[in-house]
């Protein structure tokens, strides 16, 4: 089923323009990056890999740090999601995405096909996230202050999170759901995969520097 898309009043649709276009925002000539003017989200769904960076700031920006709106879309349907499509049209070989977002809060993070997602700094506390990873890929939301967490993996990927109350852990067909602290924890894990509890060292290694994980010994997983 096709997403309908958030309209501005002139009833144009927001989605990325061609390259070079004016519309698009304004262009940090020092670092080559690019404001995109997006409709207000409150999630973000990131398709076919890429790479997001997620900071907390109490206005919404998206900044295109690499990569190209010749193949990359950029939209906001009418459900509030960002959606970043990396490959719209064919990427030419070694084709790289990078975006930056600022936002004060997200309802779900979602990644599909590789690439990862990743919080930095010190967000707000909230009530809900939902965390979604589908055929790889890795979502790291270590940074956020959230009451209750679900995470669900399904046929390979990792989520990183430290939820303060619960976490409902899902993995489907492989995968891995790394947490921290003292939350409640509810886990199903169907045809493969691990729930399990990171170390204190771990905990403030940068993700590019965590492997992957090993099964505790007591098993695959742990619920409180």
């Amino acid at each position: 089923m096709r997403r309908a898309y958030r309209m501005l009043a002139t009833g144009t649709v927001l989605l990325t323009f061609p390259e070079g276009a004016a519309s698009v925002g304004a262009q940090d000539a020092a670092a080559g990056s690019r404001r995109l003017q997006v409709a207000p989200f409150n999630s973000i769904e990131v398709r076919n890999s890429g790479h997001l960076v997620v900071r907390p700031a109490q206005t919404q920006r998206v900044t295109l740090l690499k990569g190209s709106l010749e193949y990359t879309r950029v939209a906001v349907t009418d459900e509030g999601v960002l959606v970043v499509d990396r490959c719209r049209v064919k990427c030419p070989r070694g084709y790289e995405l990078e975006i930056e977002v600022l936002a004060p809060s997200l309802r779900r993070l979602s990644l599909a096909n590789g690439g990862w997602i990743q919080t930095a700094g010190n967000f707000a506390p909230q009530t809900d996230l939902a965390v979604v990873v589908r055929h790889g890929g890795r979502i790291d939301v270590r940074s956020m202050a959230v009451d209750r967490v679900t995470a669900t993996v399904e046929q390979g990927g990792r989520i990183l999170t430290v939820p303060r109350g619960s976490l409902f852990a899902r993995v489907a067909q492989g995968g891995v759901i790394t947490y921290w602290g003292n939350a409640q924890v509810r886990s199903s894990i169907q045809h493969g995969g691990v729930v399990h509890e990171g170390s204190a060292e771990e905990l403030s290694l940068p993700l590019a520097e965590l492997g992957p994980p090993l099964a505790p010994d007591h098993g695959p997983h742990r619920s409180r």
